[in-house]
C-alpha cells in the first residue's frame, strides 16, 4: 500500500520532469505549493540566477534539496523521478499528477 502521487513546476510552456512519491500524499501537493508561494515571494523581482527566473527544471532541483536537506546521510523518502509523457516511468495511482503553476502561485 502507499500513496502515490506525483508533481511537476510549470512555467509559460515550460515544465520541469515529474517527481513521483510512494508514501507522499496529497502532503507532498500541499508542500509543493507552499514552497513556491514563499519562492515566488523571495525572488519578486530578482532575474539574475535561473532560480530567480523560476525555471521550472531549477524550481524542481531546489524542492527537491528543500525536501531532503535535513533527511540524513541517505535519502529516507520514496522519491523518484521521471517524464510524465511515458506512464511507464513512475506511479500516481492513488492521487494522480498535480502541476504546480509558478505563474500562478
Amino acid at each position: 500500500m502507499g500513496d502515490r502521487v506525483s508533481i511537476s513546476f510549470k512555467r509559460g510552456d515550460s515544465e520541469s520532469i515529474a517527481l513521483f512519491d510512494h508514501w507522499g500524499g496529497i502532503m507532498l501537493v500541499e508542500e509543493a505549493r507552499r514552497y513556491a508561494f514563499v519562492l515566488r515571494a523571495e525572488v519578486a523581482g530578482k532575474q539574475v540566477n535561473p532560480l530567480d527566473r523560476l525555471e521550472p527544471g531549477t524550481v524542481m532541483v531546489d524542492f527537491i534539496r528543500h525536501l531532503v536537506r535535513n533527511d540524513g546521510p541517505r535519502l529516507q523518502r520514496s522519491l523518484y523521478v521521471g517524464k510524465m509523457s511515458d506512464p511507464m516511468w513512475g506511479d500516481n495511482s492513488d492521487n494522480g499528477h498535480h502541476i504546480i503553476s509558478l505563474d500562478s502561485v
